[in-house]
């Protein structure tokens, strides 16, 4: 059966076909968030048009959809640059991300199912056995906080969380091995402890805990990167 633009376009990832917007966006995000892209880096239109090899519309949509994402900044008359996050982004980013994932694992607590729970432990023992914090190390967190928050069965709650975490995942990644392995896991498994307990208070608490701590530390060393720049 025929997949409709509208259809297209509304659930890019969901068995059709990504649409030209998509396709860039998806390109740039990924070249963002992995490091090939750096902070403050000028993007220039045209030469992504043709490096992709459609118009220029396609494009500036992309680039809003990027933008909504808080990943660039378009400034009148001057072009568009991948956005630089300060120690005060990070408060105001994880600030807002506490407060949404303390609700999502709240309603995990209360709807999370045994099956669920039995492939957040398999994820997380396979992030025991990992070396270091390498990009597959990193694929499993994704997997894990992912996990978590499809079990609170608010998908629009969801997506905003998405919104949040894709934001400051590079940063996340360039600074991975200064955050650590062995705390962050513990915070893993004692939510894991909380979810199967039912407890959406202990729960609560821990993703503040986790969440907190992975903030203090981005905001120090994003400044000190600033500093040296």
């Amino acid at each position: 059966m025929a997949v409709s633009p509208q259809q297209r376009k509304a659930t890019p990832f969901a068995g059709g076909f990504p649409s030209r917007q998509e396709a860039v966006a998806a390109a740039l995000r990924a070249g963002i968030l992995r490091g090939r892209v750096a902070a403050g880096a000028r993007l220039d239109i045209e030469e992504i048009a043709a490096q992709h090899g459609v118009s220029r519309t396609p494009v500036r949509d992309a680039l809003k959809q990027l933008e909504a994402e808080g990943l660039v900044r378009v400034l009148p008359y001057r072009g568009v640059e991948v956005t630089r996050l300060s120690a005060d982004d990070f408060r105001e980013l994880f600030a807002i991300r506490i407060a949404l994932e303390r609700l999502a694992v709240g309603e995990a607590a209360q709807r999370i199912s045994d099956m669920e729970l039995g492939r957040l432990r398999r994820i997380l023992q396979r992030m025991d056995r990992a070396r270091g914090r390498d990009a597959g190390w990193m694929a499993l967190n994704t997997a894990f906080h992912d996990g978590v928050h499809a079990a609170s069965r608010w998908p629009r709650l969801v997506e905003l969380i998405r919104v949040q975490r894709t934001n400051v995942e590079r940063y996340v990644r360039a600074f991975a091995t200064e955050l650590g392995i062995a705390v962050q896991q513990a915070d893993h498994w004692d939510l894991v402890t909380a979810l199967t307990s039912r407890d959406a208070a202990a729960a609560q608490a821990v993703i503040e805990r986790h969440l907190a701590r992975t903030a203090d530390v981005l905001g120090r060393l994003a400044g000190q990167a600033r500093e040296q720049a």
